[in-house]
This record gives structure tokens, C-alpha cells and sequence, in this order.
């Protein structure tokens, strides 16, 4: 038997809790076959694992529990790894429910893990977290040794480069005190 085509459809991120939940990213693309699904796949050392899923929670971030990863330790070994789905696994395009009221997600949500820079101070970290906030958005990151808060907006952001990971900022003075 050949060997299943696999499809990436998202990315497992940090441990959550003490109990081997996982935050992680899905494609919008392919949230439903992820919902859908009773098992991905997670790359390790080259080796495709498949996990059952126990459950799948929340609202704006979801937080996943795969069976027998039990606790944090088990957790962090699957950090920031490929998850992955046979292509058998996910639903032909005219197989979807259409969406009739398209759900508004984060603007701003593909900055995470770009290098964040002010125009006067440079470098100012790398971006861990976009968060909503009721205002606006927020990049969650580290700097000098803090987490801090900037928010994304059009006024502040003066040019965000995909191709170098990078979002180049005009912070109002003092913001970072």
C-alpha cells in the first residue's frame, strides 16, 4: 500500500495547563476537516504520529487534548511541530458547508513570530501573541527582560515586510517605560 499523501493544515503551539493540552493554529481553510477529524498527525524526528483527539476547546484560541499526552511534559514535546491530515481526511471543496456569515478574525494575527521594530529604537522583540482587546489588537512580546503590550494599528504601523518577518513601527514615546 503507498504511503497517504499529507496535508499540513496547521501548527501545534505552546503547552497549555498542567494537564497536556495544547495551544494551537489551524488554517480557517481547514478548520472544519480539523473538527471534523478523530486524529492528526504529528511529525517527530521524521516520523509521522497519529494522535487521537481527546478534545477540543475554546473560543479565539483553540486548545487541544490529544489521548495519552497526559501531562505538561508530554506537551511540550509536541511544541511548535506540523499537524498534519491524510488527504483522504479532508473534505473536497464542494463537500464544505458554506459559510453564510464570514467569521472576523484577528487582522493582524499573521504578525506572530515577526521581528518587531520601532523606527527610533530598532529591534524591540519578536512577536509571541496577537491578542483582541476591546480597543483593538495587541502584539504580546518580550523586551528587556518583560512581556509588553504594543498595539497594532494603522497610525503606529509604518510598513509590515511578509517576505523578512518583520513589522516596522512608529511607538508613540514613553509607550515602552
Amino acid at each position: 500500500m503507498a504511503e497517504p499523501n499529507y496535508v499540513v493544515i496547521g501548527r501545534t503551539r505552546k503547552a497549555h495547563g498542567l494537564t497536556g493540552e495544547l495551544k494551537v493554529s489551524i488554517e480557517e481553510r481547514f478548520l472544519e476537516d480539523f473538527l471534523k477529524c478523530e486524529r492528526i498527525f504529528i511529525e517527530v524526528k521524521g516520523v509521522k504520529i497519529p494522535y487521537f483527539i481527546e478534545n477540543v476547546r475554546g473560543g479565539g484560541e483553540i486548545i487541544l487534548h490529544l489521548e495519552e499526552v497526559n501531562d505538561r511534559d508530554a506537551a511540550i514535546a509536541l511544541q511548535s511541530r506540523d499537524i498534519l491530515l491524510r488527504e483522504q481526511d479532508i473534505l473536497p471543496e464542494h463537500m464544505r458547508e458554506i459559510e453564510v456569515e464570514e467569521e472576523e478574525g484577528l487582522e493582524y494575527a499573521f504578525v506572530e513570530g515577526f521581528m518587531l521594530s520601532d523606527k527610533s529604537l530598532g529591534n524591540i522583540g519578536v512577536v509571541k501573541e496577537v491578542l483582541e482587546m476591546p480597543q483593538q489588537e495587541m502584539a504580546f512580546l518580550d523586551y528587556k527582560g518583560r512581556e509588553v503590550l504594543i498595539p497594532l494599528n494603522d497610525q503606529l504601523i509604518l510598513e509590515v515586510d511578509e517576505n523578512r518577518k518583520q513589522i516596522l513601527m512608529n511607538l508613540p514615546d514613553g509607550l515602552l517605560d
